[in-house]
């Protein structure tokens, strides 16, 4: 965002009121103290809404002229996050870059001074048009000559206005051509000047490298590329390139269209899509929303697009109740949709139906999300691979275990064939796997297939990321079960660390760690801390609203059945093991061969040492 000289140097967003000159600030209404280097920095980001600062920038910035290490930058950010209270929100950490100020934020005019002689200039002129009938009717009839004149203006305008586009979108095709020509047309012409030959991902590497350099003076041109560049690297399983390249693509969008135009729905979507696959749940909440917001405000056709991807990210932090209404919405619409449109959200409805132990619907709308992408994409597609591994940790769930791992193999053939082994995506069937592996009470087969899938999570995706999270819990079980106690406690010291981090108000998705890591830890004999973890998972179904007759509560019970057999109580093991094994009963439509079911009957039925 530019600086206008005219206008004052205090800003507003929030609950935020700024002057910059005074180096003022106040938070709902309250004065805030801030040092200078803080002020300074906040400056810099408020002229630059919007738009990632580098750190060398906001060093030279806060201390200018002083050679200050790096540290010292995040520590005033954390400060100024700190004196901002809920707006401090808004500073975001920019990937491979620096920091930046998400809007929207005004700059205030002072009007002040201008008011009383303004005042007066509106009365002398009221009276000079309007003083008698003979100047009113003048004045009417000017204004409306004026007004017929700007129609006609306007109607050329827009004419013009047309042709002006049309030739702007020739002339990003003739740019976006020549430009892959010489990139990738010629890397695969043996006779082209200085030929190397080159894979695909080589070329697209070396042309993220260059865009900003030799596309300096079209940032139209420059927007689109990085845009394309991102998908390329969001489908290697780098989201965190591709989060950076749609992030270059969104700032170059703003500067030239405005915060709230067409044209950053589509980067938006890609941006939110690539935030949730990177793990970072939080800043993709707020993208998310306002690409949903945009497509509305603009009537953009891709408003159910934005609004899929929104519900994609509800259902990954575990609000799965407004997820699947959204994309119920969305369905009943199925005739405006395209066949991934529908496709994606028949995927994700059904992923959310399954949290919500609407088993029989969630079955329904896999299959349909399955034959969609095999009708559409052949059965080779790495979204096919990925409707038969979503099926198959369903049916994971639903404790079919052989019909599962047809699934499962198929998928892991599609991605291994498509995206290759290392790809994080192509783990997900050994996952489920694992997951198998547990329910069976196969604890060796379970740890061997999991201890891989985390190591290779934490080099690819990084400890904080949900599917990190998920593989630690489990394995973490499993090395209980197999006696390597010490790694199980240090499994479970991390694991909850970094819950305390990334589940926070996430409490749908809370009550499913916190269950596991009660389970693992009555493994471990740890039954204080156990119980503790029970509990938490009760609360958190609370306030995520589970039903009364969800599996989960029930899950509950058998729980504390564990709970009572490291406890050497039989008695309480197989009372609060039939109270399990009632609730399930109660549940609508759980399939018969629900694990939870299973473990319950043995609880309640058999010697409790039979069932350690």
């Amino acid at each position: 965002m530019g600086v206008n000289d005219s206008e004052s140097g205090r800003w507003r967003f929030g609950h935020t009121l700024f002057d910059e000159a005074a180096g003022r600030l106040t938070v709902a209404g309250q004065a805030v103290e801030i040092d200078r280097s803080c002020a300074a920095l906040l400056a810099a980001l408020l002229r630059h809404v919007d738009a990632p600062l580098g750190k060398d920038e906001l060093l030279e910035t806060g201390w200018p002229g002083r050679v200050v290490h790096e540290n010292s930058l995040a520590k005033a950010i954390g400060r100024l996050r700190q004196a901002l209270g809920t707006d401090g929100a808004r500073i975001e950490a920019v990937y491979g870059s620096g920091y930046r100020l998400t809007g929207p934020v005004r700059r205030l005019t002072d009007l002040a001074a201008g008011s009383a002689a303004g005042s007066g200039l509106v009365t002398r002129l009221r009276a000079r048009l309007f003083g008698d009938r003979r100047r009113a009717t003048t004045s009417a009839a000017v204004a409306i000559a004026a007004i017929g004149l700007a129609a006609a203006g306007f109607a050329a305008w827009w004419v013009l206005s047309a042709r002006a586009q049309l030739a702007e979108q020739e002339r990003e095709v003739e740019v976006l051509l020549a430009f892959l020509s010489s990139d990738l047309l010629a890397s695969a012409d043996p006779y082209a000047p200085g030929y190397r030959d080159q894979s695909v991902r080589q070329v697209v590497e070396r042309s993220a490298a260059t865009i900003d350099n030799r596309l300096r003076n079209d940032p139209a041109a420059r927007a689109i590329l990085h845009r394309t560049v991102a998908q390329a690297f969001s489908g290697w399983g780098e989201y965190e390139k591709a989060v950076s390249h749609f992030d270059r693509a969104q700032v170059l969008n703003t500067r030239l269209h405005g915060a709230m135009a067409r044209q950053n729905v589509p980067v938006d979507i890609g941006l939110c899509q690539n935030l949730r696959l990177a793990g970072e749940t939080r800043r993709a909440e707020r993208i998310c929303l306002r690409a949903e917001q945009v497509a509305r405000a603009t009537r953009s056709s891709q408003l159910r697009a934005a609004q899929i991807t929104r519900a994609k990210l509800q259902f990954e932090i575990g609000e799965y109740d407004a997820a699947a209404a959204a994309l119920a919405g969305v369905l009943q619409h199925a005739k405006g949709l395209s066949a991934a449109e529908r496709a994606d959200a028949e995927w994700f409805n059904a992923l959310s139906l399954r949290k919500l132990a609407r088993f029989d619907l969630a079955e329904g709308a896999f299959r349909r999300h399955l034959t969609i992408r095999q009708t559409t994409l052949g059965d080779a597609h790495p979204l096919t691979g990925w409707a038969h591994a979503d099926y198959g940790d369903f049916l994971v769930s639903a404790g079919q275990f052989a019909k599962a791992e047809e699934h499962l193999e198929r998928a892991q053939t599609i991605f291994d064939a498509s995206l290759g082994a290392d790809h994080p995506e192509s783990l997900s069937p050994d996952y489920s796997r694992g997951i198998a592996a547990l329910w069976q009470r196969d604890w060796a087969g379970a740890r061997a297939i999991l201890r891989p899938l985390l190591a290779r999570y934490r080099e690819s995706l990084g400890s904080d990321h949900f599917w990190t999270l998920y593989a630690m819990s489990e394995l973490a079980l499993a090395e209980a079960r197999t006696g390597e106690e010490d790694r199980a406690a240090a499994l479970l010291r991390e694991a909850r660390q970094t819950g305390a981090r990334v589940l926070y108000g996430r409490e749908g998705k809370a009550a499913h760690f916190h269950m596991r890591w009660a389970r693992a830890l009555a493994a471990l004999g740890k039954t204080d801390e156990a119980e503790d973890e029970r509990r938490r998972a009760a609360q958190a179904m609370d306030r995520s609203g589970f039903m009364p007759d969800h599996p989960w509560r029930a899950r509950l019970h058998c729980l504390s059945a564990r709970i009572a057999l490291a406890r050497r109580d039989e008695a309480a093991a197989r009372q609060s093991a039939r109270t399990c094994l009632s609730a399930l009963d109660a549940a609508d439509r759980l399939p018969p061969t629900y694990p939870a079911l299973a473990e319950a009957k043995r609880i309640a039925g058999r010697d409790a040492r039979a069932m350690r």
